[in-house]
């Protein structure tokens, strides 16, 4: 296994003292190549990549988008519908994890003998049985317990085929005795809305996830890039940008043709991970091949940085609202018969949307255009309600301010 390193020769401890955050801590950009659509197999290399970085001193280690058990590389070489393409899309399916399950067993068990906290990109299936899954960042705290997740809100290009967006929760940052941590997978980095919600919430460092390449040829590193040191400078926060890698071999099950395999091929030389110091300043890499890229750096850097930008923010001028709901059920099953219309919602507001009307028109309104508005007057009453209860005077989009935590039913 190769690696690259930069080091300011401290000592790396990671840990709060009396509620200080020590600034002390290695980080480690896991480039790596899954035992493709092999669920156990990429688990037990997982192991063993965790356990490598541990022993050069890390403790946050993150590995790219989809390592566990592999990216749906094969959308950009077969159709959907090709034999082939169906067949990889149930073994990934098949191969898929559950979380809690065996696997976050034994990668918490791994955390836990390394100390160190993981965030790794998985593909999770929340229903065995229910081809329903997820491209999912999981994050494993230092003692082997599973910390959160949070789903790609938005699919990108064939991903959509075959995975499931996340919803409003997975806008959301994570815990760690170095301060708050965000996630994003892919495309995700480059939407500034996204990024400025993970920036108000607090994150000090930013874990950017990418697939082992993009459609074409030479663009996923310079993507890389651009989003990595954007994030960095816009949000004063460290980025460990990390990507998979595509093992040659895997062109062989995917690709169709000839032409396929080579252009394939081409790409999987794109990976370059990259680690930013808030303001954008590059610490390590770019990495090429499979390795590890490891670089020192202090979670307390850019407390400056974060004021200054907070000005330029001006809360009084610019709002964003934030929806961090989850997702609801598809079906929902109820006891007993349906009361009241449901196009109307519950029974106050429907008798306050029949009286606006009965205001508004009297008999000028026949019964029937009555009964044809009603549905939208009490949608705006709904909708009037949730939006006086906003209070958007502070700086946390889950809640107040910058954005709010909108009821997305």
């Amino acid at each position: 296994m190769t690696e690259s390193r930069e080091s300011d020769g401290r000592a790396s401890d990671g840990l709060v003292l009396d509620g200080v955050i020590d600034p002390h801590l290695r980080v480690a950009a896991v480039q790596a190549s899954p035992v493709f659509l092999d669920r156990d197999a990429t688990v037990d290399k997982a192991c063993d990549l965790i356990a490598e970085a541990a022993a050069e001193g890390a403790q946050l280690i993150v590995f790219g988008e989809n390592f566990l058990p592999g990216h749906p590389v094969w959308f950009h070489t077969l159709p959907p519908t090709d034999v082939r393409s169906m067949e990889l899309a149930e073994r990934l399916v098949e191969n898929a994890i559950t979380i809690p399950g065996p696997e976050t067993e034994r990668l918490g068990a791994a955390a836990q003998a390394a100390g160190a906290m993981i965030v790794m990109g998985v593909v999770e299936q929340p229903e065995p049985g229910i081809s329903v899954i997820h491209s999912t960042q999981l994050v494993v705290a230092a003692d082997g317990t599973i910390a959160g997740l949070r789903r790609k809100i938005v699919p990108a290009v064939g991903e959509r085929v075959f995975l499931t967006p996340g919803a409003g929760d997975s806008i959301r940052v994570f815990e760690s005795p170095w301060g708050p941590i965000s996630a994003l997978a892919g495309g995700e980095n480059s939407n500034p809305l996204l990024t400025y919600a993970l920036r108000t919430m607090g994150a000090r460092i930013h874990v950017a996830g990418w697939p082992p390449h993009f459609h074409k040829p030479g663009i996923m590193h310079g993507v890389m890039t651009i989003t990595g040191r954007a994030v960095a400078y816009q949000n004063s926060a460290y980025v460990i940008s990390v990507a998979g890698v595509a093992d040659p071999a895997v062109a062989e099950q995917v690709a169709g043709t000839g032409a396929y395999r080579e252009n394939l091929q081409a790409m999987t030389s794109d990976p370059g991970s990259v680690i930013y110091a808030p303001r954008g300043k590059l610490l390590a890499g770019p990495l090429h091949g499979e390795g590890i890229l490891y670089a020192d750096i202090d979670p307390t850097a850019g407390t400056w940085a974060q004021l200054v930008n907070r000005q330029y923010d001006r809360p009084d001028l610019l709002k964003l609202v934030v929806s961090t709901q989850p997702q609801g059920p598809g079906t929902e099953f109820v006891d007993g018969p349906l009361t009241g219309d449901p196009r109307h919602g519950d029974e106050a507001t429907t008798a306050e949307a029949i009286r606006l009307i009965r205001e508004r028109y009297g008999d000028r309104i026949s019964a029937e255009d009555a009964e044809e508005l009603l549905p939208y007057v009490a949608q705006v009453i709904s909708r009037s309600e949730q939006l006086e209860a906003l209070d958007l005077t502070t700086d946390d989009p889950r809640t107040t301010g910058y954005g709010q935590a909108v009821d997305a039913g």
